[in-house]
């Protein structure tokens, strides 16, 4: 079995940012005549109930679904490289009324924020907290995003309550364009490339699905089983505890970060604490994210776990930490994903 690596990564939001590495190590992919797979991470124009194309993915737990697909085809020799990509214009693509329609993935009266505030309510239930404690533990995860990106200015009016449990700065925001895209690798083959940074092996990604999403399911999202049994394949794939690792400062960490409920959920079933009430301590010393998440480092739709991913191989690069760990959140969560990040001596 061979092992997969991801050899250049790249990434443009709203205009800043390049491409160029990532294309020119595809070049070299195409010059030496190597077997090719493309992955597409669907924008929102394909429409949530559209039946998905092959190679393609959706929900914020595609980029993760995809990277597993890729080490696995990589790891049997089904292929010499996989290049996962992904494009959205949310921001400047679509007229509004057309944006807010896709967007109704639940249906038009019941947006994706008041299906969150559901899922909240119910996970308080299942953690014995009140929803004075969540919104305590809620206004500490913005905090901690805000360190990781102290050069983002966020205006007064997004700290209005937007439901009973969010204000408008614990809601990801979708509004930008971005484009990115990651090339992996067999590692029989990375001599034959000459790359802009160093290799990164994906050590293991673990995926965990619900029975069914919204709101019907809310019972069982809220237990978020299917996030720890991500994690535990992530792990055993790794031969690991990223957790542990993590806590001793040997990691760094791209929670998903949608709405608190989830990064909370991410530190429970992945054991980074052991209670609900080990969390504002462990947030006052740990960061969720590398710049902020999703609320202030933004991309759109289905690519928020995309950037993720190229952010950590990037960070990895230079870090004095060798391992990342960087999360998928599908829907309402009924689909997880959790993958680590390793760069090799």
């Amino acid at each position: 079995m061979h092992r997969a690596f991801i050899i250049a990564s790249g990434g443009c939001q709203d205009g800043v940012g390049s491409l160029e590495a990532l294309q020119a190590v595809t070049e070299q992919v195409a010059t030496a005549k190597l077997k090719l797979e493309r992955l597409v991470i669907d924008p929102l124009s394909v429409g949530w109930d559209a039946p998905v194309a092959k190679n393609h993915y959706r929900s914020g737990c595609g980029p993760l679904e995809a990277l597993a697909y890729a080490q696995t085809q990589l790891r049997e020799g089904a292929f010499d490289a996989v290049l996962i990509e992904g494009t959205d214009a949310v921001k400047t693509g679509y007229p509004r009324e057309e944006r807010q329609a896709l967007m109704e993935i639940y249906g038009k009266d019941y947006p994706i924020t008041e299906a969150y505030t559901d899922l909240a309510r119910q996970f308080c239930h299942e953690q014995g907290m009140t929803f004075d404690q969540f919104r305590h533990l809620r206004d500490l995860v913005f905090e901690n995003f805000r360190r990781s990106a102290p050069e983002k200015s966020v205006d007064d009016t997004w700290f209005q309550p937007q439901t009973e449990l969010f204000r408008g700065v614990d809601c990801a925001n979708p509004y930008t364009d971005y484009t990115g895209g990651l090339l992996l690798t067999r590692e029989d083959l990375l001599g034959k490339f000459n790359l802009p940074q160093a290799a990164i092996e994906v050590a293991g990604v673990g995926i965990g699905y619900a029975q069914g999403d919204g709101v019907d399911y809310l019972d069982e999202l809220a237990t978020y089983w299917h996030l720890e049994k991500a994690l535990y394949y992530a792990n055993l794939e790794a031969e690991l505890n990223f957790a542990e690792a993590f806590n001793q400062g040997k990691a760094l960490l791209e929670a998903y970060t949608c709405y608190p409920v989830v990064p909370l959920a991410l530190l429970l079933q992945g054991q980074f604490v052991t209670s609900w009430q080990a969390i504002p301590a462990w947030l006052q010393k740990h960061s969720l994210t590398l710049k902020g998440g999703m609320n202030l480092n933004r991309a759109p739709w289905n690519l928020p776990a995309l950037r993720g991913l190229i952010e950590m191989t990037q960070a990895l690069a230079t870090s004095d930490k060798h391992l990342g760990g960087v999360q998928g959140n599908g829907g309402l969560g009924y689909k997880q994903g959790f993958a680590i990040l390793r760069r090799n001596a």
